[in-house]
């Protein structure tokens, strides 16, 4: 299977599309820089339902240094006027509210339950997309106060490349890894998507997310990751990264390993050979 393949929507996959779940994207209006209305959130849940996803998890930004201030509350009014909207507009999707939390400073308050997934989960992010110093020391600002980690978009982050060994002592240290559907395809440009499918050949990935922020002409989608391994023949891998461990996260399960995805003609030890050079 080639990297430089696309998904096509309009092409039948060879199995069945089960209900597909999303856990990361930006849909709670006018809060962040995702949807900026009601009417865009209800417009790209519509462009969910018709490409099989029955379950989405909206994440906010937050800055873990905000996580104990009025921001939560504000967020919850504004997810409430969603999730009524889509209650009369796409009844077929369950919705629900966590946050990205981004650790931006070490000792603060994350005790408050509706930060998370579910009862054991939190998304985090790095700030800035940028790797700090001593990222494992940041992930356990979370794990200190008992969560699970789920580390966001682990693929974007300037210089894990280089720093690719990273990603298992992340691993190590309790976190659970979700890359963007995005990276796959190269739209988040050649290292994010040259990492993501050695994370994926590594059975490095335990989930995978949307990220979807409500853009128009870009709607990033967990469908199109779903097709994208259809296509290379790794159908039970789509269903634990796409349903299974979603679905595990959600309702505070610990999700199944992912084997590692052997891409064909080589790739999985070429990607081995370039991700860790210098960029």
């Amino acid at each position: 299977m080639s990297p430089q393949r696309r998904p096509d929507h309009g092409r039948s996959a060879s199995a069945e599309v089960p209900s597909l779940v999303d856990l990361h994207n930006h849909l709670v209006p006018a809060v962040d820089d995702g949807a900026r209305t009601v009417e865009e959130a209800i417009a790209t849940l519509r462009e969910f339902a018709a490409l099989g996803v029955r379950r989405v998890a909206t994440t906010p930004h937050l800055a873990a240094s905000r996580a104990a201030g009025p921001r939560v509350r504000g967020v919850a009014e504004s997810f409430a006027e969603l999730r009524s909207a889509a209650a009369e507009s796409v009844p077929e999707i369950e919705l629900s509210l966590g946050f990205e939390v981004r650790l931006d400073e070490p000792d603060v308050e994350l005790s408050d339950p509706e930060l998370g997934l579910g009862e054991r989960h939190l998304l985090v992010e790095f700030s800035m997309l940028m790797m700090p110093a001593y990222p494992v020391a940041t992930l356990e600002t979370a794990i200190r106060q008992g969560w699970i980690p789920v580390l966001a978009h682990p693929e974007r982050y300037a210089g894990v490349a280089e720093r690719y060994p990273m990603v298992a002592t992340w691993r190590e240290a309790g976190a659970l890894m979700c890359v963007n559907s995005g990276s796959l395809q190269g739209l988040y440009g050649r290292e994010a998507e040259w990492v993501a499918r050695r994370m994926l050949a590594d059975g490095a990935v335990d989930l995978i997310a949307s990220d979807n922020h409500a853009r128009p002409g870009r709607s990033e989608t967990v469908r199109a990751a779903w097709d994208w391994l259809i296509e290379g023949g790794f159908e039970p891998a789509a269903r634990l990264l796409l349903r299974d461990n979603p679905e595990a996260v959600l309702e505070g399960r610990d999700p199944q390993p992912v084997p590692p995805i052997h891409l064909a003609d080589g790739w999985s030890e070429r990607l081995r050979r370039l991700v860790g050079r210098s960029w």
